[in-house]
């Protein structure tokens, strides 16, 4: 008697947003049968060894309300997470591309709450990020020139200054004149340091003009900057004096385009979204 074949093929799309590349999974053409198994199935197809390979196994699916996304994202350990911001644009792109949404500008939903996402062009996509809040008094933070942002850290006897930002996620910006091979090794050292916030991101920004910023960062592992990481650099170099509030961010990936915008305090991030491959995953259940 034959045995029964309990493999299922998933159509995926590979994409990346400035280097963060996504496996995403179009759940109004394929609803996933496997909802208890999609940490497994995450693990195995994020592999770069074995499977895929990607930063985020991304679903993309029908919200609770009509003209709305529902997106999911799940790490490369199995564990569902927020998508990050280049996660959202990729699924914002397909979704557009595929006739998901009925208009250029709709609502995201996910774990973290909705998100306002707007198709600019075939290429890039804009995305509401909400408001910056400072981590350490759990408030707004808005551009003031009596205002004091700066925090201090004595790293290996050197005297160093940060601006905590949290923009959905903390981070702590360090301005520098450049990048170089220690950065990497300098971040891992301020985010072991027992004065540095625990669980905030570290992040070296490079200011080039009023209008362009450098950036790289250590977030928790995470190589590529992440859209929050940026937005708090943008929003840590206004305070400061460095930049104006429309800013480009230069990411080793690509670039995004920040606009902090005075009159709402809102910020306003868009960004590439670009397609790599497609193809179809064998997975079994």
């Amino acid at each position: 008697m034959p045995e029964h074949d309990a493999r299922v093929e998933i159509e995926f799309l590979k994409m990346n947003g400035c280097g963060d590349d996504v496996v995403v999974v179009d759940c109004f053409r394929q609803p996933l049968a496997v909802q208890a198994e999609l940490s497994r199935l995450s693990r195995r197809c994020l592999d770069r060894g074995t499977g895929v390979g990607g930063n985020a196994l991304v679903l993309v699916g029908p919200g609770s309300a009509g003209g709305r996304l529902s997106v999911r994202a799940f790490q490369p350990d199995g564990a569902e997470s927020d998508p990050s911001g280049h996660a959202l644009r990729c699924a914002a792109r397909y979704a557009t591309d595929a006739g998901l949404v009925s208009s250029t500008e709709f609502a995201v939903e996910t774990r973290r709450g909705v998100v306002r996402a707007q198709a600019i062009d075939s290429r890039n996509i804009r995305l509401d990020l909400g408001l910056p809040v400072s981590p350490e008094a759990a408030a707004e933070i808005r551009e003031s020139p009596a205002a004091a942002f700066a925090v201090s850290l004595e790293v290996g006897g050197r005297l160093l200054s940060y601006t905590p930002v949290s923009v959905g996620t903390p981070f702590g910006i360090f301005f520098v004149p450049g990048f170089g091979s220690s950065t990497e090794r300098a971040a891992r050292r301020i985010a072991l340091h027992p004065g540095f916030p625990a669980g905030a991101g570290v992040a070296f920004a490079q200011v080039i003009d009023r209008e362009t910023l450098g950036l790289r960062a250590w977030d928790r592992g995470r190589r590529v900057p992440s859209c929050s990481c940026a937005a708090a650099a943008v929003v840590a170099a206004v305070v400061n004096g460095f930049c104006d509030r429309e800013v480009f961010v230069r990411l080793p990936g690509g670039d995004l385009f920040l606009e902090w915008r005075e009159e709402t305090n809102r910020l306003h991030l868009t960004g590439p979204a670009l397609y790599t491959f497609t193809g179809t995953y064998p997975f079994e259940e």
